[in-house]
């Protein structure tokens, strides 16, 4: 071919170059969006990982405040409670009507603190302070944390202390509650709400409780920058013996003997109180540290009424009906060898008004509806007809001395709170 033609055909071919760069150029821009496109889409998914964990995370830590969180923590041991006793109904189906009740009767009998003095009764309920409790700013348990706790604290004492009344489905209505913040609570700690009788009168219980954490084992005495600290040589609260049947010590709390004497004896009510309003007053970081070495950080006193339906039912006979009352006096004479006469009552050896509260309660004599009906006005038609008060008896002697005195501690403290509300 002459070069002039074969110039002339390479020239012809030009423009369909410039269409196969044109499209060779179209396919590798294609082929980088494809690329950036997987990049946007692995990061983008990458972020929505990120977001569903974080999310996640902070749904977790809030486990606490999820719905109906709080209410099955504070009436988990009246559900506990009940469906243990749906399952002794149902173990006893093949029984007599009559033989059922009696059995159910004589279990919650069993579950009654009979011979226990009321003032030397501890009701301990563990907490943590979590994230979802705490103050993020100061990274310390929030005031409304306090109210949450006491209020899952305040069931336990029902249950532990008046099984029978729970059973007759009377309640125990809160009237009010002074707090008196102390020392803060860190994140993460562990901490202890005791709670103990401290005095009532014709409506209302007085309850006191302490906000305590624990102290560390290898610690006996502590020395802090304000001075030094020593522990009293008593016993901590064993928060796992309990002074009533085995059964007490499996609904997340425990009641205990109060070993520290912290209401039983009147003058280390008042000497704590006044210790916790001076050391707020004044500022001072020493802490207050009870006889076990449980440093305190919170006081709370409630004030209860024992209700059956709209009808308010005096303390002490409420009381007394669960078997609260005066240890066995002390034999005049002084040949008896020790050990002869117990020291306390039981409930193998009960006070001599517990023939009387059985009679009213257990079969064949009594059943819980001739119980309740005592409880709303049958007591007082009782008292009117026999002049006889077993349930004021059965608290007399050294428990109405305590009563009184500790009743004339905490009597300013209301008397100031009602002095308040009249202000406005």
């Amino acid at each position: 071919m002459a070069p002039n033609v074969r110039h002339r055909a390479v020239l012809a071919r030009l423009p369909a170059l410039a269409v196969v760069v044109a499209r060779v150029y179209k396919s590798l821009e294609m082929f980088r969006g494809v690329q950036i496109a997987n990049t946007l889409t692995r990061a983008s998914m990458g972020y929505l990982a990120f977001l569903r964990f974080s999310i996640f995370l902070v749904f977790l830590v809030n486990a606490g405040s999820w719905p109906f969180v709080w209410h099955i923590r504070v009436f988990w041991p009246i559900i506990v409670a009940r469906l243990r006793f749906l399952l002794l109904r149902a173990s006893l189906l093949l029984k007599s009507p009559s033989e059922r009740k009696r059995i159910v009767a004589e279990r919650v009998e069993a579950l009654c603190p009979v011979g226990a003095n009321p003032f030397e009764l501890v009701t301990v309920y563990r907490r943590w302070a979590s994230i979802d409790d705490v103050d993020m700013f100061g990274m310390h348990l929030s005031n409304s944390s306090y109210a949450k706790a006491l209020d899952s604290a305040r069931l336990r004492v029902m249950w532990k202390a008046f099984p029978a009344w729970s059973v007759s489905r009377g309640v125990i209505a809160l009237g009010g509650t002074h707090y008196h913040f102390i020392r803060e609570i860190p994140i993460f700690a562990r901490y202890e709400v005791r709670i103990s009788i401290a005095a009532w009168d014709q409506k209302w219980v007085y309850v006191i409780a302490r906000y305590v954490t624990p102290p560390k084992r290898r610690h006996t005495d502590k020395t802090t920058s304000n001075g030094t600290i020593t522990t009293h040589n008593q016993s901590p609260v064993d928060s796992d013996s309990n002074i009533s049947p085995p059964s007490h010590s499996s609904l997340n709390g425990t009641a205990t003997p109060n070993t520290d004497g912290f209401i039983s004896d009147t003058n280390k009510l008042e000497k704590t109180l006044t210790e916790a309003l001076a050391a707020t007053n004044r500022r001072s970081r020493t802490p207050i540290v009870e006889a076990d070495g449980s440093v305190l950080h919170c006081i709370a006193v409630s004030q209860l009424c024992f209700k059956q339906g709209r009808i308010s039912v005096p303390p002490a006979l409420a009381l007394a009906c669960e078997g609260f009352c005066n240890p066995p006096p002390r034999p005049v004479d002084s040949s008896a060898k020790p050990g002869s006469v117990p020291t306390k009552y039981s409930a193998s050896n009960p006070p001599p008004h517990w023939a009387k509260v059985r009679a009213m309660r257990v079969p064949p004599t009594g059943s819980m509806k001739r119980f309740k009906e005592f409880l709303v006005g049958g007591w007082k038609t009782s008292a009117e007809e026999t002049g006889d008060k077993w349930w004021e008896e059965a608290l007399s002697g050294p428990i109405e001395e305590k009563r009184k005195k500790n009743l004339e501690v905490l009597h300013a403290l209301r008397t100031g709170m009602e002095s308040v509300r009249g202000l406005y």
